[in-house]
């Protein structure tokens, strides 16, 4: 069969024809050819939809400089003889996507259709329908092309003010140091720690040092010695489910995008659909409904904890935490919008490099408005700015929604039974209508066609696997699992000795393989939809997650676990885990950047993807640290003293609890964000 991929060599393009060199990528569609006997090959194996790509759906990379020079080898006679074929269906990007994608259609469709067929036809006896994709002239024009704007401008100047900002507030606290301890006798990192425990007085000190790199690095990694609640000890192992979680966020990612990049041997990925236990990577998306457990199990954990000290819950106090929460988690998010809006495209080239980098850049500059509303995993997704960022949209509405409930039922308890059970009702039935009305499977499939896409355009990412209203059975999940805590811990309940929940809690997790792995028969057989037991199984896989790690939450916080638990409470994974959010918006960058400029289709290995995984953990951490000691800290310090100011200080040492997974903040409410505290 046609190779999937076959790119000429793009460097060697642009610098044999200095003035007029064009390399552009383009797309074909093979034509149904019933005499030629490649064509039943090749409809056969792209059957398999669920596990095979489209074998008659192929990707070149043409310099068109030789494109030209093969076909005036031939006779003009010849070069008509050549077929040039209009694509019935549209098989690529929105040609407004790619500036100026349109004018190189124009001018390269002639030209592009006789040079794929010429090889199509002499090596294969085949033909395509051939579109342009987009073209890349010389570098000296590309660079013309790529001028600077004013919105290329005013990330410079974000960047510069974060800087100085930060320059300035950690020479004055240097300053304020000094003046605090001129004759101090012991070490300086005693010296910082002592002063660092000392309070800031008045609320212009705080904003003066909210930017500080040395006391927010402190801040970062140092522990509390007391911790300040009986919570704050029982849930010391959330950080280390944050971190492990995101790492395989990162090692899915890391596969998904080595899988969709130009492939040498995509037999690779297709027989790796066919495996069992590969079925922890391709269902491992539902590792993310995860984050919503923990974000679900802290947000009534703390709820509680504030209602039985503040003792009321207005709707004022419901706006103000939303409101809390927005500006908590936009001010690093904008400024990931904004880099990949304006320098991500600036940082490499190759033949792919517009399709991994102008289109983010188009869609942010389009679309940023739905991220920035939270709203982006229902409006834009098939045009989506930071991709992931559907989760924080997510967790934002499911946030609000579970807010809300815990302030209804708080109010009137005797709604706390009969609006759990409406709620889990409803999250067992909407994704099994969701799946029966659409003729879903029973999982997210991912299409390896679809993957080519990053799965945009495809109908069960867009309706069953980023909406609300499909993954709030794990919220809701963290949410009972965080007033069943409560509930234990005020009866005295012994989890360790307790033979029924350890048992409960020991099949918790090989429960969740086994679901994951499940997967398989959906990949391997097609069964006749809709189905009645497919909806049911969807809506149990749905939920199950959610509800398997409330229970192994609830454990590990009463003691449950042994060795497991002294694992996941170790100090390690304190600052690690305080660092995800960032993480979670920056390592796509990392993964974009460091893979994106490859000139020619890869070959996939076991041992590329773990390299790949470990080299974007690695940066991606790097890049969150950073992004969480100029942006995130400092602006949590802020709004910090914006909101609500106590003199006792609110640089403790102290670490908080996050709602989700990725985003940092503990707090249900905009007044016990201090109280709410975890020892780090």
């Amino acid at each position: 069969m046609p190779p999937l991929y076959l790119y000429d060599d793009y460097d060697r393009c642009l610098d044999e024809f200095p003035e007029r060199a064009t390399y552009c990528l383009v797309d074909s569609w093979i034509v149904p050819n019933d005499s030629a006997p490649l064509w039943s090959v090749i409809v056969q194996f792209s059957a398999d939809s669920k596990r095979s790509f489209r074998h008659d759906r192929l990707q070149r990379g043409l310099c068109m400089n030789r494109c030209h020079q093969l076909l005036a080898r031939f006779d003009p006679r010849t070069q008509t003889k050549t077929p040039i074929l209009s694509p019935r269906t549209q098989i690529t990007f929105d040609p407004n996507t790619f500036r100026g994608a349109l004018d190189w259609r124009n001018r390269y469709r002639r030209l592009a259709n006789q040079c794929v067929n010429y090889e199509l036809k002499r090596q294969y006896s085949l033909m395509a329908y051939t579109t342009v994709e987009y073209c890349t002239t010389n570098r000296a024009q590309t660079d013309r092309d790529v001028r600077v704007s004013a919105i290329d401008v005013t990330f410079l100047f974000v960047l510069g003010t974060l800087l100085t900002l930060t320059l300035l507030s950690t020479g004055y606290d240097c300053y304020r140091y000094r003046q605090a301890r001129p004759h101090h006798g012991g070490t300086i990192a005693d010296g910082l720690r002592d002063y660092y425990r000392s309070g800031l007085e008045r609320p212009a000190t705080v904003l003066l040092v909210a930017f500080s790199l040395p006391r927010n690095w402190h801040l970062l990694t140092t522990a509390r010695r007391k911790a300040s609640s009986t919570a704050t000890k029982d849930l010391r192992f959330i950080q280390s489910v944050r971190f492990l979680v995101m790492y395989l966020v990162i090692a899915g990612h890391s596969m998904l995008f080595n899988c969709i990049f130009p492939l040498q041997n995509p037999q690779y990925v297709e027989l790796n659909y066919r495996r069992v236990i590969t079925m922890l990577i391709f269902n491992g998306i539902t590792v993310v409904q995860t984050y919503f457990t923990v974000s679900g199990f802290l947000l009534a954990v703390h709820f509680v904890d504030f209602a039985e000290k503040q003792r009321r819950f207005r709707c004022w106090d419901y706006l103000q935490s939303i409101v809390y929460r927005f500006l908590r988690l936009t001010p690093v998010y904008a400024f990931m919008l904004l880099l990949d809006a304006t320098w991500l495209i600036r940082l490499q080239d190759g033949p792919i490099w517009k399709r991994v980098a102008e289109t983010e850049r188009t869609h942010c500059r389009t679309n940023w408005w739905a991220n920035v509303l939270y709203v982006n995993n229902y409006v834009t997704v098939s045009e989506p700015c930071l991709q992931q960022s559907w989760y924080l949209a997510t967790d934002f509405q499911l946030f609000a929604i579970g807010l809300a409930i815990l302030a209804l039922t708080w109010r009137y308890p005797k709604l706390l039974k009969p609006s759990l059970a409406v709620a889990v009702l409803g999250a067992l039935l909407i994704p099994a209508i969701v799946t029966y009305v659409n003729r879903f499977e029973g999982v997210v499939i991912l299409r390896p066609e679809a993957l080519k896409y990053v799965l945009w355009y495809d109908p069960m990412y867009r309706k069953m696997y980023i909406p609300t209203h499909t993954n709030f059975g794990s919220y809701l999940a963290g949410l009972i699992a965080g007033l069943l805590y409560h509930r234990l811990k005020r009866a005295n309940f012994d989890a360790v000795r307790h033979r029924g929940f350890r048992t409960l809690w020991y099949v918790s997790l090989p429960t969740a393989i086994v679901l994951l792995l499940s997967a398989y028969i959906f990949y391997a057989y097609d069964f006749e939809k809709p189905a009645l037991w497919i909806a049911a199984y969807a809506a149990l896989a749905k939920n199950l997650w959610g509800a398997l790690f409330g229970v192994l939450f609830v454990g590990l916080a009463f003691g449950v676990g042994g060795f497991l638990r002294a694992v996941l409470n170790n100090s390690i994974f304190r600052p690690l885990g305080k660092v995800t959010y960032c993480v979670f918006l920056c390592h796509l960058f990392v993964i974009r950047v460091t893979l994106g400029n490859i000139r020619q289709p890869i070959y996939v290995s076991d041992m590329r993807i773990l390299v790949s995984t470990s080299s974007t953990l690695v940066l991606a951490y790097i890049m969150g640290t950073l992004m969480c000691l100029l942006i995130e800290m400092p602006f949590s310090n802020v709004q910090k003293t914006l909101f609500f100011y106590k003199p006792e200080n609110i640089y403790k040492e102290e670490i908080q609890l996050v709602c989700n997974g990725c985003a940092n903040e503990s707090n249900p409410t905009v007044k016990n964000t201090k109280e709410m505290e975890q020892e780090s």
